[in-house]
């Protein structure tokens, strides 16, 4: 029977569930382990549909006094992490609730702020890389004006990488490594609005297959529309 009542009082007690994000980052946003107790103290309320619950209460369930738990919500609210509002029910009587809608927000920030130091880190590797495969081919260290060459590509014209490094494979294959040849080829690409590789090769198999069918001779022109110039030197 003891057994039984106490089944029967641990699922009227119920459940309060916690965010891992919160729990694991709690205090990048400036959440103290205090803080964070008396916070499940108060949802454990709330989500039972008391959302004014008595600092009484949480004091006697985390065994601390009512000083230390006013001191905690006053924290959390001088840190933007909790506002106490009020509104007024069916009968137009005020009432005080907890709002956490703050602390929430403080989450979504901090995981966009990550996400976009992420994208960055990210983005740093890769035109590193695209940096480190230009001077590769082309056998030597850039100078500073095609540095700025590449990086007016990535910042101004907001040419893709990956159409950067097929416009080099392309200046490799056809024996003309300059960075005014393979401008020429990104301008084309994009005047004639191929955004992917995808969609060069696709356009190049179109070209090929109109100049079989013409009977025109191919030989080895693998970019469309670009005539093969010798271009002075940059």
């Amino acid at each position: 029977m003891a057994k039984q009542d106490f089944l029967f009082s641990y699922l009227q007690a119920g459940e309060t569930s916690i965010s891992n994000l919160l729990l694991h980052h709690y205090r990048e946003i400036g959440m103290t382990s205090g803080e964070l107790l008396v916070y499940l103290e108060l949802k454990s309320y709330i989500d039972r549909g008391i959302e004014n619950p008595s600092i009484t209460w949480i004091a006697e369930n985390l065994q601390t006094d009512e000083r230390t738990v006013y001191d905690q919500i006053h924290q959390m609210t001088e840190h933007q992490l909790l506002v106490q509002r009020m509104k007024r029910d069916a009968e137009g009587k005020e009432t005080a609730y907890y709002d956490f809608s703050p602390l929430i927000s403080r989450l979504v920030g901090r995981e966009g702020q990550i996400q976009s130091q992420q994208k960055n880190v990210k983005q740093t590797t890769a035109r590193e890389k695209l940096f480190a495969e230009i001077e590769s081919e082309f056998g030597r260290p850039l100078t500073p004006m095609e540095i700025t060459y590449v990086n007016d590509w990535l910042d101004k014209d907001h040419y893709e990488i990956e159409m950067i490094r097929l416009a080099l494979k392309e200046a490799v294959i056809n024996g003309s490594l300059r960075f005014r040849y393979m401008d020429s080829i990104l301008m084309n690409w994009r005047k004639n609005n191929l955004k992917t590789p995808q969609e060069v090769e696709q356009d190049k198999q179109r070209y090929q297959s109109r100049m079989a069918q013409q009977g025109g001779q191919l030989g080895n022109r693998p970019i469309p529309n670009i005539p093969i110039l010798k271009l002075p030197d940059d």
